[in-house]
């Protein structure tokens, strides 16, 4: 996620030389960190960017356990239709939900979830593996805690707390037994559609990984069954005689890592490109501070909490006189400081771990925001143990497995299992990967998307009625995407529920209608213009070591420069997304948007 005050030349340097730290620092060491940064993210780019990557399948991944009781009704299949149905039931879907119920629009009976997933939670329903703990502040990353009453109990609470709060959401508003679970949408017509961004695991493409003979499983897919122990208690009794090859040293692996350290027999950890890895300190919420803070503040006390946070990484000015949540994030604080930040976390690895080839390895040499900040108090020292070891692929990643393990550098790794954890897919609506989206005359949302991208606010898209999309392209963005996606759930919510009252004007005597909300082409492409004026702002990105932030670094032609930036984020950042939207909201009248309504 790149912040609001990004680069605005995509042709000047990543540092920014202007800030007080890095005026105190010489100019050859400033060419020489700039050369080193230029040097390390060459090594990583590959002519085939993305396409590196691959979906998980049932070949690749044989075990995709629920881990948890499928909660689809079959009455629910009997259905043959609903008011609303919303692809995914993460925290962006019951959001969705939520504030459609809050508009008064819909009833929770009116309300259909669908979801690949088990259960409620999304990505949290999915990821299970040890360890894991959100990276944002829970008091601002949980949604509705202020509506649930609901205290978090760290200040980055776990996975198993997250899923929980997710079927807290249901529950409370009566939506538990509105969802099918374990169901994949192949194809969407004229229906509305939520969806979330890290539900889509992906894995290398990797020559000859059918051929291997040993256990394979991605973070997001955790096997419990091989390892032993359980989301609430990873006592991995299942590896203490295993060799364990773990692909990946981004934010899942910071988290897992020091688990898989303590229990395998071997562990050996394979690397493309480091994380930058700051200190997390998270702490139990004391409960006699959470009363007076909520009290003090008052109503509206979370969005405050969330708007302090994104003000603090957007490096507004002016800054707020307190940060609220004062923690590794709010003090990055755009490019700013960046320089100094980086040589602090880069000391910090030379300082812990004690083999200096590792420790090299794992120093980051890039800007701190082009890959997202990781905060552990425990990676680092994973790497004193005896039973871990580190392969740096020097940027190039694995290539090549065997029967028996990992190909590198002419050198075999014999392994018990491997463990991917390389990320996922955008997923979601914006990356619509088999899901079929089919509109007005049979146009595809995808073949419309290949001739260039064109939105209202980023959620409608013309020629597709009554589809309601979540982003990221063409909204706003944050670290923290409960946030946004609030926002947008808001916005849609305002934009249904104020159709239907224009629609029950139009036609007062009408109970069966059949209605349409779409943008037109005039107000999408109104609204794709002002976000391809902010895309320039974003183009210090494309210089950054590779990843999905930047299309894995691969270079545009200069026919795709602007089919590209139609794809971009708002450039002006969150704040000023969320002004543009609620400004729309204010004036009235549902300006842009085609509302057609015809008896059935």
């Amino acid at each position: 996620m790149l912040p609001e005050r990004s680069i605005a030349d995509p042709q000047a340097p990543i540092i920014d030389q202007t800030t007080t730290n890095i005026a105190k620092t010489s100019e050859r060491d400033l060419r020489e960190t700039q050369d080193r940064y230029d040097a390390e993210r060459k090594k990583r780019l590959r002519p085939d960017g993305p396409t590196q990557y691959v979906g998980l399948t049932v070949e690749v991944t044989n075990n995709l356990h629920s881990n948890g009781n499928i909660a689809s009704d079959n009455n629910l299949l009997q259905q043959n239709k609903a008011q609303m149905v919303i692809v995914g039931a993460g925290f962006g879907g019951l959001l969705f939900g939520v504030r459609l119920l809050q508009s008064g629009f819909l009833c929770a009976t009116d309300i259909l979830f669908v979801d690949t997933a088990g259960g409620f939670g999304g990505t949290w329903w999915w990821n299970k593996y040890p360890g894991l703990v959100c990276d944002v502040e829970s008091y601002t990353y949980m949604p509705l805690l202020e509506e649930t009453n609901y205290m978090p109990s760290q200040k980055y609470v776990t996975g198993v707390e997250l899923r929980e709060h997710a079927n807290r959401i249901a529950d409370q508003w009566h939506l538990s037994e509105r969802g099918l679970f374990q169901i994949k949408v192949n194809h969407l017509a004229w229906n509305d559609r939520a969806t979330g961004l890290l539900n889509s695991p992906k894995i290398p493409k990797l020559d000859h990984l059918e051929d291997y003979k040993g256990k394979v499983f991605h973070t997001s897919r955790w096997d419990y069954d091989y390892t032993g122990g359980s989301p609430s208690s990873p006592t991995m009794h299942g590896l203490q005689d295993k060799t364990v090859g773990f692909v990946g040293t981004g934010a899942s692996a910071i988290q897992a890592i020091p688990h898989l350290a303590q229990w395998a027999k071997k562990l050996v950890v394979f690397q493309r490109t480091p994380s930058a890895v700051d200190w997390r300190h998270n702490h139990s919420t004391d409960r006699a501070w959470w009363a007076k803070m909520v009290q003090a503040a008052g109503p509206g006390w979370q969005r405050e909490r969330m708007e302090n946070f994104n003000a603090f990484l957007s490096n507004e000015s002016p800054l707020p006189d307190v940060d609220l949540v004062d923690d590794g994030w709010t003090k990055m604080q755009s490019f700013g400081l960046d320089l100094h930040r980086q040589e602090t976390i880069r000391h910090r690895v030379e300082t812990t771990v004690i083999d200096q080839a590792t420790a090299r390895a794992l120093k980051p040499w890039y800007p701190g925001w082009c890959k997202r900040p990781c905060f552990s108090d425990n990676f680092l020292t994973a790497f004193n143990q005896s039973n871990v070891s580190l392969v740096d692929t020097n940027g190039k990643g694995i290539r090549t497995i065997t029967n028996r393990g990992i190909l590198v550098n002419c050198q075999e790794y014999d392994l018990d299992a491997m463990v991917f954890a390389t990320g996922y897919s955008l997923g979601g609506s914006a990356d619509l990967g088999d899901l079929t989206v089919t509109g007005r005359d049979n146009q595809i949302l995808q073949e419309k998307r290949q001739k260039g991208l064109t939105s209202l606010h980023g959620v409608m898209t013309n020629g597709f009625p009554n589809l309601f999309l979540s982003g990221p392209y063409q909204a706003g963005a944050s670290a923290n995407q409960v946030y946004v996606l609030d926002q947008l759930a808001v916005h849609v919510a305002h934009i249904i529920s104020e159709a239907g009252k224009v629609i029950s004007e139009k036609t007062p005597n009408v109970t069966f209608l059949r209605s349409t909300i779409e943008p037109s082409s005039h107000a999408e492409g109104e609204w794709t213009s002002k976000v391809l004026m902010g895309a320039r702002a974003l183009g210090g990105g494309f210089h950054c070591t590779p990843s999905y932030f930047n299309r894995e670094g691969l270079q545009f032609e200069d026919h795709e420069v602007l089919q590209a930036a139609q794809f971009s984020i708002w450039g002006e950042g969150i704040k000023s997304y969320v002004k543009e939207i609620e400004d729309w909201r204010q004036t009235g009248g549902l300006a842009g948007l085609d509302i057609q309504s015809r008896p059935v």
